[in-house]
């Protein structure tokens, strides 16, 4: 298959393609997704087929209109409603009992279905134009770094994709905050994003739990608590005290450091190191989160046989950051 590059004066091509059962890449405010029919059951299973995606995996769902919560979701609570009218369109994917709408493998027999209305002008006039609601992952091979501009999609998912269209890079960089709120008395982050939780317990005036601690098991069968994500193409340590030891380690072992890091981490040891990639100033955490994967990508295609990354724990971006970036790295520290 040959996958077509399209810009986004060509929405109507992308939109005729979806409608013909293919799949088609697109950016969105957090990453770029790959999007496809909800309703076909055959064109979901080309996600799942390009991107290598386990089978018992659920995808959540884009949507263009606040106004098609109800029809895609049962039992919607006036804190959902709140929720949406708050967030949407952006970074909130909210986890409800589903309809039965969609394609059986977007739900892979769950009773739950994520949706979310992108904050992306192409994004939104895709689904318009599609006139269906969109099954949209992240639009790289399982497990890989996700992608914040077309030109990693591209890298991944090249003739196995009907097309990717380039929106330039993505705002936020990082997936949305997953709210499952599929039981209402205990609302749970599946998984950090942009919209924090505090930001959620002021719109619907109730306590919100992070997965760890929240009283019931229930959402541990989630998507997003068994998936293993970002992972690069070479290992990857977290630096969470001295750069100078983690370095010296590195070159005692002969290794070629690629450097992920605050713009003054990278001038102070750019001479000590195979290459580098500048995340953001320093402790502008936001910025780090927004470049962490385009950093991963882009020193795994260095000559670096090592990755040394900065860690960032301020407040509940620095959550997020950290989120990912252990994940990426299976949780190694040096």
């Amino acid at each position: 298959m040959k996958t077509l590059k399209l810009t986004e004066n060509e929405l109507t091509k992308a939109a005729q393609l979806i409608q013909k059962g293919e799949t088609v890449a697109f950016p969105t405010d957090t990453v770029y997704g790959l999007g496809a029919d909800a309703t076909n059951e055959e064109a979901v299973l080309k996600i799942f087929e390009a991107k290598g995606r386990p089978a018992d995996r659920p995808i959540s769902v884009l949507i263009s209109h606040v106004d098609d919560l109800e029809k895609y979701a049962k039992g919607v609570l006036p804190e959902v409603k709140k929720l949406a009218e708050k967030f949407w369109p952006g970074p909130l994917t909210i986890l409800l009992k589903n309809t039965h709408a969609f394609a059986p493998s977007v739900t892979v027999g769950k009773k739950t279905v994520g949706l979310r209305m992108p904050d992306n002008p192409i994004a939104l006039q895709l689904i318009e134009a599609c006139k269906v609601p969109l099954a949209t992952p992240s639009a790289n091979s399982s497990g890989r770094p996700s992608p914040t501009l077309a030109e990693h999609v591209y890298s991944d998912l090249e003739g196995k994709i009907a097309a990717v269209i380039d929106g330039g890079e993505t705002s936020f960089g990082v997936e949305s905050t997953v709210l499952d709120f599929s039981n209402p008395m205990e609302p749970t982050i599946l998984r950090p994003g942009n919209i924090s939780k505090e930001a959620i317990e002021k719109v619907i005036h109730r306590k919100v739990y992070f997965l760890e601690e929240a009283p019931s098991m229930n959402s541990k069968d989630s998507i997003h608590t068994k998936e293993k994500h970002y992972e690069p193409t070479i290992p990857v340590f977290i630096v969470n005290s001295s750069f100078e030891k983690a370095i010296q380690e590195m070159t005692k072992c002969e290794e070629k450091i690629g450097l992920l890091a605050s713009e003054e981490v990278v001038e102070k040891y750019k001479t000590q190191v195979e290459a580098t990639f500048s995340l953001c100033k320093e402790n502008d955490v936001n910025t780090a989160n927004q470049r962490l994967f385009n950093g991963l990508r882009t020193l795994e295609h260095s000559k670096a046989t090592v990755l040394l990354v900065e860690a960032f724990s301020e407040g509940e971006m620095g959550l997020v950051y950290m989120n990912r970036l252990q994940s990426a790295a299976n949780n190694k520290f040096i």
